[in-house]
C-alpha cells in the first residue's frame, strides 16, 4: 500500500513523462517555423509538379513552402521535378530559385498531367539558386 508522499511522486513521474512528447513536439514546431521562408509575392508556398517515378502517373501536383524546394525538393527524384521560378526570403534576405525543368513546363500548366501524345523533355537542368543578399527594403 503506497503512502500519501509515494503517491505525490508516482503522479509527479507519471506528469513529467506524459509532459515529454507534447515539449519535444513544441520544439520541433519552434525549429520547423524558424527554417520557413518568408512571403516575398504574397505566398511563402509554391506549386509544382513532383516526379513519382511512375510510368503511369510521372507526376503528382503538391505545395510546399518555398524554403522546401531550396533545400530539398530540387534536388531529388534524379532532379525530375517540374519547379516554376519564385523569390523567397529567409529573415531579412531575399534569394531567387531559377526554376527546374522549365522545358516541360505544359506539363506544369496541365495540373501536372502529361498530355497526350507529348514526348516528355527528359533533359534535365540543374537547378539555380541565387545567392541570399540583404534587401533594404526591410
Amino acid at each position: 500500500m503506497m503512502n500519501s508522499t509515494q503517491g505525490r511522486t508516482r503522479a509527479r513521474f507519471i506528469a513529467i513523462i506524459a509532459a515529454i512528447p507534447f515539449v519535444a513536439l513544441g520544439a520541433l514546431g519552434a525549429a520547423g517555423s524558424a527554417s520557413a521562408s518568408q512571403p516575398v509575392d504574397g505566398t511563402n508556398q509554391v506549386t509544382y509538379c513532383h516526379a513519382t517515378g511512375s510510368t503511369t502517373n510521372p507526376y503528382v501536383v503538391i505545395t510546399t513552402d518555398k524554403a522546401a524546394v531550396v533545400n530539398a525538393h530540387s534536388k531529388h527524384q534524379d532532379e525530375r521535378d517540374i519547379i516554376p521560378a519564385f523569390s523567397y526570403s529567409v529573415g531579412k534576405a531575399v534569394g531567387t530559385f531559377a526554376g527546374l525543368n522549365l522545358q516541360n513546363a505544359n506539363i506544369l500548366a496541365n495540373n501536372c498531367n502529361v498530355p497526350s501524345g507529348y514526348a516528355e523533355d527528359d533533359t534535365h537542368t540543374t537547378p539555380v539558386v541565387e545567392e541570399l543578399v540583404p534587401d533594404e527594403v526591410f
